[in-house]
């Protein structure tokens, strides 16, 4: 995969593939939870994990939040258990323009769930006929460190590879709560 050229900015999508790619180790990794993703996913209950570990001398969370003057972004990636692993990745990544303040629209919202991993097939919001959208009822900072709790909806489309047209007559719904704790930066 290629990075920005030029001072593009690289696509979300694939943005969570590399967030996924860069801290993913071989063997067990130890981690510690953050807190959860709890979704109805094609009307079953699903529970993703938010973790915290440590990568290269160095804590990486999976829940993140980034304030900045021109672009705030939110970035939450759930594991079906509690440590990573990178399969069966839920992500849901939101962005403001400026700082974020209560009450603001998102410039953009992207859910993607990952089944299979990094290899595909995937699960998107990109692309699908009905955006996504995210409501924070609380998102409280204390330095670097910070607590969420967010309700989300999305229509998620099938995507065989990150390279592939999503097909918008392959779609589920999903219906979440995200309740986590945050690194922030």
């Amino acid at each position: 995969m290629q990075g920005p050229k030029n001072g593009d900015e690289m696509p979300p999508i694939s943005r969570t593939i590399l967030a996924v790619a860069l801290i993913a180790v071989p063997g067990a990794v130890r981690a510690e939870e953050l807190g959860r993703i709890t979704a109805y996913l094609n009307g079953a209950s699903t529970t993703w994990h938010t973790v915290t570990m440590q990568q290269g001398g160095r804590r990486v969370a999976t829940a993140s939040f980034a304030q900045g003057a021109r672009l705030s972004e939110l970035h939450v990636q759930g594991h079906p258990e509690p440590r990573f692993t990178t399969r069966d990745v839920f992500s849901v990544e939101v962005r403001y323009l400026g700082r974020y303040a209560p009450g603001a629209v998102p410039l953009s919202v992207d859910v993607m769930h990952m089944p299979d991993g990094m290899g595909g097939p995937f699960w998107t919001s990109r692309g699908a006929g009905t955006a996504p959208t995210v409501e924070i009822n609380a998102l409280e900072v204390w330095g670097n460190y910070g607590r969420l709790t967010a309700h989300f909806t999305a229509e998620l489309c099938f995507l065989r590879i990150i390279s592939s047209a999503t097909d918008p007559e392959n779609c589920r719904a999903v219906t979440g709560l995200i309740e986590t704790e945050l690194s922030v930066e």
